[in-house]
């Protein structure tokens, strides 16, 4: 699961956190014109190597999460699926903790549409929403980095477990 996802580092910054709900987090991973066919998500997170920072972004209508339960109201952090590019090499699907939410006022935070979806058959009461990235940037260590590493200088490394960031769908 996700928690299995972050290095001892993460672990111990993030789940304090969790468990204190200090924050609120759901996993972002379907988008609107993929469901989830986790190789043909659109979302970006293109790293910045000048400022240590990814930059999270979705560049279409397509791209937009939809879905995760959580989204629309509550969540203040996603667990977001994203491609991740280094100097313009895709290395594929990766997690990363974005912070979507103002933690004393609840409102989103700059470059990011978040919201509910609207009425669902049978699932009103499910806080289902949806979420675009307008460029966001987040610090180099909010990639989930127990099985793939990006390094400052944008070396990546990968574990040889090949499917293990799928696991977390899998889970959730």
């Amino acid at each position: 699961n996700e928690k299995d996802q972050g290095n001892d580092d993460q672990k111990k910054y993030w789940l304090p956190l969790a468990l204190q709900t200090k924050i609120i987090g759901t996993y972002a991973q379907t988008e609107l014109g993929h469901g989830t066919f986790i190789r043909g998500l659109e979302t970006t997170s293109t790293f910045d190597v000048v400022k240590d920072e990814f930059i999270i972004h979705s560049p279409s209508i397509t791209s937009t999460k939809w879905w995760p339960g959580g989204l629309g109201k509550t969540a203040t952090h996603v667990i977001v699926m994203a491609q991740l590019f280094i100097n313009k090499n895709n290395y594929g699907p990766h997690p990363f903790i974005v912070q979507i939410r103002d933690l004393n006022n609840h409102q989103p935070l700059k470059g990011i549409k978040v919201g509910d979806i609207g009425n669902k058959l049978g699932y009103n009461a499910v806080d289902n929403g949806f979420l675009k990235f307008d460029h966001v940037r987040i610090p180099r260590n909010n990639m989930l980095m127990k099985y793939s590493k990006v390094s400052r200088d944008g070396t990546y490394y990968s574990s040889k477990i090949a499917k293990v960031s799928y696991g977390t769908m899998v889970f959730v």
